[in-house]
């Protein structure tokens, strides 16, 4: 009997949440207020509230840097363009989702007996970049939503996102599986 590497377990792990995301987006788009309502109501607004306006803030000063025109107040982030919008960066633009991927991802890639130092790499080296990704994420979709509107903009943040955290998380799987943890392709 031969035992499935960690390198296919996170690999079956991406595509079944990539699925499962798929999946119910249509159905968490739908009850977005209201899962937005009950997000107020367990307290978890001030937890987001302290995430996103340093994410506004980062996210309008990289806009600025490229040339974008772009101001953030708190969580609520103002980008010119064709179409100037006002944006707020609530409890589903966080990131929280990709770093509970990350985490699922983490926890079936990482084998007990890597080196600490690896799996610390491996872990600071994944979160950093899955934060980098969504303030990339957010900056899409704010400028789209500023240059075409904002059904381009909503398709973007609610179906493409969950497709760039996945590329992500699968091309930081194969760096760190080759580069940081070592690991040899199972040819079985």
């Amino acid at each position: 009997m031969t035992t499935m590497s960690a390198g296919r377990r996170v690999a079956i792990v991406l595509a079944g949440v990539t699925a499962m995301l798929l999946l119910l987006t249509p159905f968490v788009a739908t009850i977005d207020d209201l899962l937005a309502a009950l997000a107020q109501r367990s307290g978890l607004d001030a937890i987001v509230a302290g995430i996103a306006a340093p994410e506004a803030r980062v996210v309008a000063a990289a806009l600025n840097l490229v040339g974008v025109k772009a101001v953030s107040s708190g969580a609520t982030l103002w980008v010119f363009g064709a179409h100037p919008v006002k944006l707020v960066i609530g409890w589903n633009c966080v990131g929280w989702q990709g770093m509970v991927i990350l985490g699922i991802t983490l926890l079936v890639g990482l084998r007990p007996h890597e080196h600490w130092e690896a799996a610390l790499h491996v872990i600071a080296i994944g979160v950093l970049g899955t934060v980098v990704v969504n303030l990339l994420r957010i900056a899409l979709v704010s400028i789209l939503a500023a240059d075409a509107g904002y059904y381009p903009a909503i398709f973007l943040h609610d179906w493409a996102a969950t497709l760039f955290t996945v590329a992500w998380l699968v091309g930081f799987w194969a760096f760190a599986q080759r580069w940081i943890l070592g690991w040899e392709p199972n040819p079985a």
